[in-house]
């Protein structure tokens, strides 16, 4: 704590650092760190989370409170201290609480995924709409969402290795999306933009917009690329029909046929690990139908 010995100097190295808040009283995040908000990029407590845009701080977690811990996600190495003594400044305002149905208790593992955009065919999210996170078809999280101009942290639990969170997020975990229109209480799929493989304290920013079925052949780009070792691309088909996407070398021999198969009208998405192969650069290329399409991805071990 802050005594006669001077003020408790909090080390923090580039990344996840788990820091204390020393006073009673509570303090807006922005009094409390001062100067040295600008080294910060996230901020996280129990089921809160805020984003440090540069702007302002964005999310469910407003303000530090006396005898909490909180991971703190530095751009940098640096040192700092708390500002003041934090008298008479307000507490931290809970985020609105999700229906009994879409509740997930709080895990010791967490992530969190800043919604900075969504709608559903383009016309922006209600206030009155919910956001759900999922594993597979297990929810891990939810929110409402906070209005356009915002940041929406929608937490992500994972599985401690209790018996209460057995079989949720654990590391390299693909998170997926649903909101629950409030106009029509009806559940709806939700196409990602960004980052959204869960890790604990992540602190990812995306985008959600409704699924849309394609109506024509679309080869994504692979991401990230240049990688190490794996990569995602996804894949559009507008009606049923064979699908091969394989995956060949520079000489043009195939390394590896990622899908061979019928499918479905729809969007797909596969993951090419490539730890068995070299590096270098790589050729993914799809064929549906009477159409090819390829890409070029660089690995680099």
């Amino acid at each position: 704590s802050y005594d006669a010995d001077g003020s408790v100097v909090y080390n923090n190295h580039l990344g996840n650092n788990l820091i204390s808040y020393p006073f009673t009283a509570a303090q807006s995040l922005e009094n409390a760190l001062g100067d040295a908000a600008a080294n910060a990029w996230a901020l996280a407590g129990e089921g809160v989370a805020a984003l440090n845009t540069g702007d302002g701080w964005y999310g469910s977690l407003s303000a530090f409170e006396g005898e909490k811990g909180y991971w703190l996600v530095s751009l940098a190495d640096f040192s700092f201290t708390f500002n003041g003594t934090a008298s008479g400044l307000a507490r931290q305002l809970a985020p609105r609480a999700v229906p009994e149905l879409y509740s997930v208790d709080q895990s010791t593992k967490q992530a969190f995924y800043f919604v900075n955009s969504a709608s559903i065919q383009g016309e922006p999210l209600d206030e009155e709409d919910l956001i759900i996170a999922y594993k597979g078809d297990l929810e891990v999280g939810a929110r409402y969402w906070r209005g356009e101009g915002e940041f929406t942290d929608i937490p992500a639990m994972g599985d401690d290795e209790s018996e209460t969170f057995a079989g949720f997020c654990n590391a390299g975990d693909q998170i997926t999306f649903k909101i629950l229109d409030a106009s029509t209480n009806t559940l709806i799929d939700m196409e990602v933009e960004g980052e959204s493989v869960w890790q604990d304290v992540g602190m990812f920013v995306i985008n959600l917009t409704d699924k849309i079925l394609p109506t024509e052949v679309s080869l994504g780009n692979a991401y990230p690329n240049p990688f190490n070792p794996a990569t995602r691309v996804s894949y559009d088909v507008p009606a049923e029909m064979s699908i091969n996407l394989s995956v060949y070398d520079v000489r043009g021999r195939v390394v590896q046929e990622l899908v061979s198969d019928m499918r479905d009208q729809g969007r797909y998405e596969v993951t090419w690990n490539a730890d068995q192969n070299s590096s270098g650069v790589y050729m993914i290329k799809l064929v549906a139908g009477s159409t090819v399409q390829v890409q070029k991805v660089m690995l680099v071990k």
